[in-house]
């Protein structure tokens, strides 16, 4: 096993970084490593971002909200993988288009406290413990759109793996390493060609061909679709509100070829506490998930009302559950949501979904006809006939009372 000094791994980081902006839009590097670089990086043509894997992770999250055309690096050693990989795992499944670079434990120094917890270094007992998977079978497991080996020795030949993983939406995973030849093992258990263009055949059918960032989702998109529509719906724990921002961005996203997110946000207690989620839709990509300009604003519950309603803008259409409110706020539509619940499925965990018909009535976004096909795909099929008789029974009193006949 080749050792690298420290100097030496960052100077080809840098090196390799460096190239990278030369090759596209100059990257954010966020760096896990146990050390710090010198002040000369301050000139260099990228930015740097020190701490901790998981936080860094968060961070990187949030950049990409703002920035969503910057190259987002983050470098770690092999073990940042089982450190914070809950952020990983949260990030990947969003999409979160970020390039990892994973060091192998041969160009870091090592000491008895850092144990490689996933295999590719020096063995410990860690390892026997836990039996990690390999970064291969991790980034299957994630199905990211790009997974490769670079060398700490050959920083341009790396800054185009580097630029190229960039490319590919998603997740890309860049081992990098010292020795150009690994034993079986280090990135799986059986041999792979380099690049791993047979991973690539493994996980194409599963991921399909990688699209340009900023390419429009697969499904059509109708011609006049609005550009942003926000939607935030609020109620408790156990009304189902987290299954509505779902199935409604799902709807959006699935059925209409629209951009869409969902985001929620719920105290500690299983029921009972505050919940809510925002769903953002549009024909143009999403830099922010937030629903704080919400179109549509459906509150299900009192605590509900104090919590969200000063989000309620000039055009924002307000819907409270009947019953739950009082004083009902000026202008809000009244509708027996909870009630509506109950009667068709027998459960109030059935409100959020309920709580779509109100949406599909006031706000043409996303059709009832989408809306209830993303109730089939995501209701257990035995409640998918009373959940859409509820939620066909809000919609059909929201638009009753928009024409006045209710």
């Amino acid at each position: 096993m080749l050792a690298v000094p420290y100097a030496t791994t960052w100077d080809s980081l840098q090196a390799t970084f460096e190239a990278v902006a030369e090759l596209r839009s100059e990257p954010i590097i966020l760096s896990s490593l146990p050390f710090i670089p010198e002040a000369g990086h301050r000139h260099t043509r990228f930015s740097l971002v020190l701490g901790p894997p998981g936080r860094l992770i968060a961070v990187a999250i949030g950049l990409r909200a703002a920035l969503p055309d910057t190259p987002l690096v983050l470098v770690g050693a092999a073990d940042s993988i089982t450190i914070g990989t809950n952020h990983l795992i949260h990030a990947a499944r969003r999409n979160i288009g970020m390039t990892l670079l994973l060091l192998r434990a041969d160009i870091l120094p090592q000491n008895e406290a850092q144990l490689d917890r996933t295999g590719w270094g020096t063995p410990g007992n860690q390892v026997d413990l836990e039996s990690s998977g390999t970064p291969l079978e991790w980034a299957t497991a994630l199905q990211s759109s790009l997974v490769a080996r670079g060398s700490i020795h050959d920083p341009d030949g790396l800054a185009e793996l580097v630029a190229e993983a960039i490319d590919a939406e998603g997740f890309g995973v860049i081992g990098v390493t010292a020795d150009p030849t690994l034993p079986v093992g280090v990135f799986s258990r059986v041999e792979w060609p380099e690049y791993f263009a047979a991973y690539r055949e493994l996980v194409g059918p599963l991921i399909g061909t990688a699209r340009p960032r900023s390419s429009p989702p697969a499904t059509t998109m109708r011609r006049g679709a609005p550009k942003r529509v926000e939607v935030r719906i609020a109620g408790v724990g156990g009304q189902g509100v987290k299954l509505s921002g779902t199935i409604l961005s799902e709807a959006a996203g699935l059925g209409e070829g629209l951009w869409a997110t969902h985001y929620g946000e719920y105290g500690s207690a299983t029921r009972g506490g505050p919940s809510k989620v925002d769903i953002v839709m549009g024909a143009e990509p999403i830099t922010y998930a937030g629903a704080d300009r919400p179109d549509v604003l459906v509150m299900l519950s009192r605590g509900a009302i104090a919590a969200n309603l000063p989000s309620r803008q000039t055009w924002t259409q307000v819907v409270v559950d009947e019953g739950s409110v009082d004083p009902v706020p000026e202008g809000a539509l009244e509708v027996p949501i909870v009630r509506l619940a109950r009667e068709h499925t027998g459960k109030p965990i059935a409100s959020g979904v309920t709580s779509l018909g109100c949406v599909a009535a006031l706000n043409d976004a996303v059709p009832l006809e989408s809306v209830m096909a993303a109730v089939r795909r995501r209701v257990p099929g035995r409640a998918v006939e009373s959940n859409e008789a509820a939620l066909m029974a809000a919609y059909e009193y929201t638009s009753n009372l928009i024409g006045g006949t209710t």
